[in-house]
């Protein structure tokens, strides 16, 4: 009898929550596209019983367009487990009877729902990509932004198979491109002394107006030991197809200098010189995040 009023409560609890949710509407999700994933657990009307879900997810990136982006549709699936306690006694070694707990998990319900997310048409520069995950959790689906070029406001339509559409508001910087700047030339100058490092930028024309900082730092490959830096130097320029730095060893800011280094550097033979680069972008295009570029072929300059 215990156990029937237990169930009945449950079951009108469960119906009086379901009562006040509209599942003909579409949903407003803005306000969870950024929210950081919690756990959801069931209700607890046994002692000893709880339950986790299985979380599922799928990415979807989507590039430049003029028109409205359509995803393809992607089932995903949440298994729940429901974890039950038992208590039984054993005898101790007095007589008195010990409390033992005995816990196993089994599967419980299970979600199969498809995703789909429709983006109105926005602008993106050549380079730029969008990405998103939509991740179902027990009976809940829910979308988060991985990387984004707008800030979107957000409808959830449908609560089974939903369809997210994301309805663009106002422009955000994205990180610049990688691959927007490479290498032209480098090359040394027995009779100035000088080097001369050319780079070239593959986005000028979209840039036009704004400003980029190269970084680059002289460095000497050394057979056998620790590579050692000459110094560096930062060069801002306005942006245009192609860069041209020329610069000295006298041109740099020295590192600290470390003489135990130094002394055992002329030890090893030395196979060239070389540059570690990077760029930043300076405008409102994209983000200031200084993108790092590698090291340089090693050349020769004696």
């Amino acid at each position: 009898m215990k156990k029937l009023l237990a169930l009945s409560f449950v079951l009108s609890l469960t119906a009086a929550v379901y009562a006040q949710v509209n599942f003909d509407q579409s949903v407003n999700t803005a306000q969870i596209i950024n929210a950081p994933h919690n756990d959801y657990y069931l209700p607890n009307p046994v002692p000893g019983r709880f339950g986790r879900y299985t979380r599922d997810c799928a990415r979807f990136t989507f590039g430049p367009s003029d028109n409205d982006l359509m995803s393809e549709k992607v089932w995903l699936r949440s298994q729940e487990y429901v974890q039950e306690c038992h208590t039984y006694y054993v005898a101790g070694p007095n007589g008195q009877q010990i409390p033992q707990q005995h816990c196993y998990e089994r599967p419980g319900m299970s979600w199969n729902q498809q995703a789909q997310i429709n983006i109105k048409a926005r602008k993106l520069f050549p380079w730029e990509r969008e990405t998103f995950e939509v991740c179902l959790e027990g009976p809940w689906m829910d979308i988060y932004k991985y990387e984004a070029a707008y800030k979107y406001s957000i409808r959830k339509v449908g609560s089974y198979d939903p369809l997210f559409e994301l309805t663009p508001q106002y422009k955000v910087p994205m990180n610049p491109d990688l691959a927007g700047l490479e290498i032209g030339s480098f090359s040394y100058d027995k009779e100035t002394k000088k080097y001369t490092f050319k780079v070239n930028d593959k986005w000028a024309k979209e840039y036009a107006g704004e400003k980029v900082s190269i970084k680059i730092e002289l460095k000497k490959s050394v057979s056998n030991w620790f590579d050692s830096s000459k110094g560096e130097k930062e060069f801002v320029f306005d942006v245009a197809d192609s860069y041209e730095m020329v610069f000295g060893e006298n041109d740099l800011i020295k590192p600290q200098a470390n003489d135990d280094a130094y002394k055992n550097e002329r030890l090893f033979d030395t196979k060239g010189m070389y540059l570690k680069w990077g760029f930043k972008r300076l405008g409102k295009i994209s983000t200031d995040k200084y993108m790092d570029k590698g090291e340089t072929p090693v050349i020769q300059t004696k």
